[in-house]
């Protein structure tokens, strides 16, 4: 167990959308140091939808600002084609932090452009990214709606090193 166990929460239900094109769904600010070198972080989300006449499609997104367009966001995970009737949708995505201050190879998860909303049921090729966490960051949920009679809306998100 680490210590200490960091944990950084959103608890309260995010705005809903409709929206057809990617928006922010939520953020977590990560103030700068809160994780470092040799930390495994698991970042859960949960998304709800609302109708079910269409699917719908999901990211996370690391970036220094909270914004999905500027600067440009590195992805970390994706969960996109949601089938039309998931209406309770979890993510759960690791990721280990090898350098911390984004230089090189230094932070690892499951492939970030592979398609899967949790990591730990399939083992495939690593994605190796240059995040630095010695600056304040924000990880980002985003999503979008394929029907925009659907509506979707983040639940909850969690960021732990443990």
């Amino acid at each position: 167990m680490y210590s200490p166990f960091k944990t950084i929460n959103l608890t309260t239900p995010q705005s809903t959308t409709s929206s057809t094109t990617e928006v922010k769904l939520a953020s977590i600010l990560v103030p700068a140091n809160t994780f470092g070198v040799g930390d495994c972080l698991k970042i859960e989300c949960f998304a709800k939808k609302q109708n079910i006449n269409a699917g719908s499609n999901f990211r996370l997104y690391w970036n220094t600002s909270d914004s999905i367009s500027s600067p440009t966001p590195i992805r970390i995970g994706e969960f996109l084609g949601v089938t039309l009737t998931g209406t309770a949708i979890p993510i759960t995505r690791r990721l280990a932090i090898a350098t911390s201050n984004g230089t090189g190879d230094g932070s690892s998860t499951l492939l970030n452009t592979f398609d899967i909303y949790q990591d730990y049921i399939n083992g495939y090729v690593l994605s190796s990214l240059a995040l630095n966490w010695t600056v304040n960051s924000y990880i980002i949920f985003a999503g979008s709606v394929v029907n925009p009679s659907d509506i979707i809306n983040c639940e909850w998100m969690r960021i732990t090193n443990g």
